[in-house]
């Protein structure tokens, strides 16, 4: 469940942050959530293999 929802909100941002970039608004914070998402998704999912769920 953990995955998913980190997953949705990755995504999200992910979104969020093309949008800004093409748009032409600055897009730092927008960037560093993604990044911070980015690294919680990928640690919760490298758990999740190791523990075998």
């Amino acid at each position: 469940m953990l995955l998913g929802i980190l997953g949705f909100f990755t995504l999200m941002a992910a979104i969020q942050t093309v949008v800004l970039e093409v748009t032409g608004r600055p897009a730092v914070l927008s960037a560093l959530v993604l990044l911070l998402l980015v690294v919680c998704l990928g640690i919760t999912w490298r758990a999740r293999r190791r523990l075998d769920l």
